[in-house]
């Protein structure tokens, strides 16, 4: 992967994602580069390019610091578009820092990442108890993660870092981001979700992002529920009454994230209320 450092012209994006006011994305591109990824579509990265390059933006916090001096802000959201604990952040603890301050000014954020790495900065993370963490886990067994997931952490390696986030007292909300039909084995996943955790994210892939026919092509039974609305919107009900009978048998508060069949991204999508 050919790493560059770039400068940025601003640290804070406003973003409709109805998780916080801002986002901060601390890299370009990832070193992940999971094949359902909606950002390899990003125009600034180039289609197809995401696990080539990767930019860090090296004067961000600078930046930030300035930015925080004029804005009022409620909370930030930590990797929209990128993962902020990839492994370049051990080099970079671009995302550290960003947290540092963050806590200083006492400002609460809310953490997307699949990253075991995160476990290392649970302290920091549990000093400002508003902080939160979304943490994906969309397959149960490693031979579908390398199918799809590649270069991200294996899944014992997740389930340490949440277990170590939850012992700081951070609140971990597992998410299943996107569940991939016949991919994802939403009993199999619940059976593995840590002592801890009482909310579970469940957002459903969509097929018009995220390279379609390579994933198809490892589980051809998609083709069919994205044929037609109809058959989306069966399946769509179908995993409401699992979801159902799991939240009533285990105790757990489920939020069910369905994108419409012809639109990848809604302001209405809401992360907020519970399906059960």
């Amino acid at each position: 992967m050919d790493i560059k450092e770039i400068k940025t012209q601003c640290a804070l994006s406003p973003t409709n994602i109805p998780l916080a006011d801002y986002v901060i994305n601390p890299y370009r591109g990832c070193e992940f580069g999971c094949l359902y990824c909606y950002t390899q579509e990003n125009k600034n990265i180039g289609k197809g390019k995401l696990t080539e390059a990767l930019a860090i933006k090296i004067n961000i916090i600078e930046v930030l610091k300035k930015e925080l001096s004029t804005k009022k802000i409620r909370r930030i959201l930590l990797g929209s578009t990128t993962e902020c604990f990839q492994p370049c952040e051990k080099d970079f603890h671009l995302t550290e820092k960003i947290m540092l301050i963050l806590n200083e000014k006492k400002i609460p954020f809310t953490i997307l990442t699949k990253s075991a790495l995160i476990g290392n900065y649970a302290p920091a993370i549990a000093a400002n108890k508003n902080n939160k963490v979304f943490f994906t886990i969309n397959f149960a067994d490693e031979k579908t993660i390398k199918k799809i997931e590649q270069n991200s952490s294996p899944l014992n390696e997740r389930l340490t870092a949440i277990n170590t986030l939850i012992s700081h007292g951070v609140n971990v909300r597992m998410h299943i981001g996107p569940f991939i039909p016949f991919l994802s084995d939403l009993i199999a996943l619940v059976n593995i979700t840590p002592n801890g955790i009482s909310e579970i994210n469940i957002e459903l892939y969509h097929h018009k992002l995220g390279n379609f026919e390579k994933i198809s092509s490892i589980e051809p039974r998609l083709k069919k529920i994205y044929a037609s609305r109809q058959n989306y919107d069966t399946f769509c009900l179908q995993l409401k009454t699992e979801i159902s009978g799991l939240s009533r048998k285990r105790g757990l508060r489920f939020f069910f994230i369905a994108p419409d069949f012809d639109q990848f991204y809604q302001n209405s999508i809401d992360y907020e209320t519970p399906l059960f």
